[in-house]
């Protein structure tokens, strides 16, 4: 066997990752055969925070490639090979996620070094790669670099192979799903789902639901469930009599359905969405010198919001980022606070007097798309013989629906084909985070 050894480093936040760094060695469970190493354009801005922890700045991307030119070597690599990673379902998603979004397929065998150290090396205080290398005397000469940590992972596999080989080899073989069903839910309801897109929901004794989930492949998420362990999800496994989906044609529909749905029913086994948090709000006023501000407001004291976040790092990397890209001035953008020049020096066109007052406010009101603007994005359907419509009015999310591939897609028909659904912080972030991503290749925006 062959195992391919993967890390990658990404542009983190919660609207998705991009991934700006890829390394993969080769093994065969002894030595090493060869390696893969590169960076990637993410064409997306890589939050300061990201920076601080992985040292790839947006500089250093600009010129690399992006993932669809080197989409065919790195499948070359992987070719016949074992998928291998620390917390590999995080690596091989988004892998996997960039691939699709290329229309390419990508489905692989894969081991989890995490899942391997806790059966192979038991009673470790911690399994993150960092504290486990420790632990175990493995050098990592560039922790957060893609290189570096999989060459330290790869440390770790060959340690975990030579140890037990029986084990790893059987991890590789899969469970018969007839023992990890639950056990009042028929099999045949278990049979029928489908291995396609959309939002699945589990249900008690009396179609109660219990709880409400999405997934790219509905069948095979609802496995993931039944195998976890925990005490609340063993409690959940003995309440589902039933088994219910709704095929929403693409993950952008399935996840606003999903967040519409939860906040519906509030299936008592969701979380995530049901809490309430302190959004924070990018806003922008005008000060008594003249000079338009941008700043972090809790939502209570919002006002001209042009942004949330869930949590204030996220909203001083957008400042950041408007800083960047926009050339606005720290001192207005409440990440500097000083009565002197800002840190930027005379590369700052406000402090260094090279621009106006009203041409630097000009600046800062193009920082961000204007609202009132109707929009819609349209994607794969549930068949071949559809599109998924999301609407949005007005800058704010309306609803989605389906039209026929044999329609000539107007605004007439894609107005028409929309069910109505309320918008909340959940369903912006969903909308924000996919806008701010480059577009897939099977998707389409519109805007009027």
């Amino acid at each position: 066997m062959v195992f391919s050894i993967v890390d990658i480093e990404t542009t983190g936040g919660s609207h998705g990752n991009r991934i700006t760094e890829i390394a993969a060695v080769k093994t065969d469970g002894k030595s090493i055969l060869e390696s893969y190493e590169t960076l990637i354009n993410p064409h997306i801005f890589i939050p300061k925070s990201i920076t601080l922890l992985t040292g790839i700045t947006n500089k250093m991307v600009s010129d690399a490639p992006d993932f669809e030119e080197v989409s065919r070597d790195f499948m070359n690599f992987l070719e016949g090979s074992i998928f291998v990673a620390h917390n590999v379902s995080f690596d091989y998603s988004i892998i996997k996620n960039h691939f699709e979004d290329l229309s390419i397929p990508f489905n692989s065998k894969k081991l989890c070094t995490v899942r391997l150290s806790r059966s192979i090396l038991p009673n470790y205080p911690s399994y993150s790669l960092g504290k486990l290398c420790r632990e175990l005397g493995i050098k990592n000469q560039k922790r957060h670099r893609a290189m570096g940590d999989a060459k330290a992972t790869t440390e770790l596999f060959h340690l975990l192979f030579k140890k037990d080989y029986d084990f790893i080899t059987h991890s590789l073989n899969q469970l018969s799903r007839e023992s990890i069903l639950p056990p009042n839910l028929p099999k045949s309801e278990f049979e029928s789902m489908p291995n396609s897109v959309g939002v699945y929901y589990l249900l008690g004794e009396k179609m109660e639901i219990l709880y409400v989930g999405k997934a790219k492949d509905m069948k095979k998420r609802i496995v993931t469930h039944f195998t976890e362990t925990t005490r609340k999800k063993s409690e959940l496994l003995r309440k589902i009599h039933h088994v219910s989906y709704m095929e929403t044609g693409n993950e952008l529909i399935a996840l606003l359905l999903e967040s519409n749905e939860i906040k519906k029913h509030y299936p008592p086994y969701n979380k995530l969405q049901k809490q309430k948090s302190n959004d924070y709000c990018i806003c922008h006023y005008e000060g008594q010198d003249g000079i338009l501000r941008v700043d972090i407001f809790l939502k209570k004291y919002e006002r001209n919001t042009v942004k949330q976040f869930s949590s204030m790092t996220m909203a001083k990397d957008y400042l950041y980022m408007l800083v960047e890209k926009n050339k606005l001035c720290p001192k207005y953008t409440g990440l500097e606070r000083t009565k002197e020049r800002c840190y930027l020096g005379t590369n700052c066109e406000l402090c260094s007097g090279n621009i106006s007052v009203e041409e630097y406010n000009q600046q800062v009101m193009k920082s961000w798309e204007p609202k009132g603007l109707n929009k819609w994005i349209i994607g794969p359907g549930r068949t071949i013989e559809e599109k998924g419509v999301v609407s949005l009015k007005d800058g704010e999310y309306y609803g989605f629906g389906f039209v026929t591939t044999d329609q000539q897609i107007n605004e007439e028909d894609l107005n028409s084909c929309i069910v109505r659904y309320r918008t909340n912080s959940d369903i912006r972030r969903i909308i924000d985070g996919f806008l701010s991503m480059p577009i897939p290749r099977a998707f389409q925006l519109i805007t009027e």
